[in-house]
């Protein structure tokens, strides 16, 4: 297949994905040496959403880091070079060969205290479901992870399975138990207003531009704070987002029913819970929203234009009155 370079305008082969993972992996062979070894693999991510890597080992190493080549094709499409790709690869690995410095007990006692929930869409993930402890709430699926911070802050989490639950001689009620007890400690729920939470976001992205002086950003970001205030007022909506404080799987927030109830307090009524993906959901008053129908299509809406894939949810509306009982019933029955 010719293609156009974007960078230079020259044409140039271009080889399919397939093609291009199997000359990343050779070249990275050639540079390290023998005594590396480096595998292709297909990795299966949530709602089967499926990646390919590339694993580097080296020896015996127990610890290697999975390096995803779908974006690397993607700057390759658009004119990187394979030496460039193949450089930045070897980057990648050297920088993450070893995760944990400090050391790091991969023991049961030394990650019971890890242990935490990740909440899924149960049809979409039957195949991985079939292999790991879980409970099932309604079209979700609540699994178990063990998550391991590193000193310079970046997470890492690897799903515990029915393997893993042997080896350590631990069921269901244990899990449920440890993460109950771990995973609010870990990630804290919180709950903003939609309007923060999007200025916040169009503010990030004006701050990373260069192209701009202090001056024009502080501008725009008043700008961005009078605007989505406006709009807010505007709507007459209220509407609020609830998360984790690292914004990533935040969903499983609703299982903490303490800080849900406290919510429901706070509003001083029942709410909808609209899935947004599985890092947040959005929560709408009773009083104020329109009807479960209206809803309904509005996040079908969503989740068919917005959400990635591997981010999806539901298209399901929830109300918490009706959810609570749902949850506490499953975490109760996984107890017992």
């Amino acid at each position: 297949m010719v293609a156009v370079c974007p960078k230079t305008g020259e044409n140039y082969v271009l080889l399919d994905f397939v093609q291009f993972c199997e000359e990343v992996r050779d070249r990275v062979v050639s540079q390290l040496g023998e005594s590396y070894e480096a595998t292709l693999r297909s990795v299966v991510k949530n709602n089967r959403t499926e990646h390919k890597s590339i694993v580097i080992r080296e020896g015996e190493d127990e610890i290697m880091p999975s390096i995803y080549l779908e974006t690397f094709y993607d700057e390759y499409k658009n004119g990187m070079g394979m030496e460039e790709i193949v450089e930045t690869v070897l980057k990648v690995y050297r920088e993450n060969r070893n995760p944990w410095p400090e050391g790091i007990d991969l023991s049961f006692e030394g990650l019971k205290e890890k242990i935490g929930f990740r909440v899924v869409n149960y049809e979409k993930n039957l195949d991985m479901l079939d292999e790991v402890p879980h409970l099932r709430i309604d079209d979700w699926a609540v699994c178990f992870e063990c998550v391991i911070t590193r000193e310079c802050g970046q997470v890492g989490a690897f799903r515990v399975d029915y393997v893993i639950a042997t080896r350590w001689r631990i069921g269901i009620k244990e899990l449920t138990e440890l993460a109950l007890q771990n995973t609010f400690r870990m990630f804290p729920s919180k709950l903003e207003p939609i309007e923060e939470v999007l200025a916040g976001m169009l503010i990030s992205r004006l701050e990373e531009d260069r192209s701009l002086t202090r001056e024009e950003k502080e501008q725009k970001t008043k700008e961005i704070i009078d605007g989505v205030l406006a709009r807010r007022d505007e709507s007459g909506l209220p509407m609020y987002v609830l998360s984790n404080a690292m914004n990533h799987f935040g969903a499983g927030a609703i299982l903490n029913l303490p800080f849900m109830d406290g919510v429901r307090e706070k509003l001083k009524e029942d709410f909808f819970i609209l899935p947004s993906s599985v890092h947040e959901l959005i929560l709408i008053p009773v009083s104020c929203a329109p009807d479960e129908e209206k809803l309904l299509q509005m996040v079908h809406e969503v989740n068919e234009r917005e959400v990635p894939e591997e981010e999806y949810l539901s298209d399901g509306v929830y109300r918490y009155s009706v959810m609570r009982d749902k949850i506490r019933e499953a975490l109760q029955c996984a107890q017992a």
